[in-house]
């Protein structure tokens, strides 16, 4: 028992090892009481695991104490694709209306960090039946 317990150790630790970890965080503006705008980069901060060079999934932790569960997939020269799950844990509603898709592109900067200008919108129209998107500016680094 104990040799399986060892060898179930060192595979996840090779595997571990091998892989690629990325600090993920998106800039975000803030208005505050006196009209002023503020940008914030801790506000939406989380960590991605590089499943293959295609695929990476992560976990993002926003502003408002929710989580995001993100899935990128890289399609051709640094564009891919995203899906984000925004998980709200008293939430009722159905699976679609917390999700958005979205295109990317990763501009490498210098060795391992890279800007990620993006667009995401929703997947379900809301009251009005209008999707409306947003872009943002992300900065990741691969560890």
């Amino acid at each position: 028992m104990n040799k399986l317990f060892l060898t179930t150790i060192l595979a996840l630790c090779t595997m571990i090892a091998s892989a690629q970890y990325q600090v993920m965080t998106t800039i975000t503006s803030v208005e505050d009481e006196a009209g002023e705008t503020t940008y914030n980069v801790t506000d939406k901060i989380g960590v991605g695991y590089q499943v293959n060079e295609k695929l990476l999934v992560g976990l993002t932790l926003d502003g408002e104490d929710n989580y995001e569960v993100v899935g990128r997939y890289a399609l051709v020269d640094g564009v891919w694709g995203t899906c984000v799950y925004n998980y709200a844990k008293d939430s009722e509603t159905e699976l679609m209306d917390n999700m958005e898709v979205g295109l990317g592109y990763s501009l490498h900067v210098w060795k391992n960090l890279c800007f990620c200008p993006n667009y995401t919108m929703p997947l379900k129209e809301d009251e009005a039946g209008e999707r409306e998107g947003s872009f943002n500016l992300s900065i990741t680094y691969k560890l």
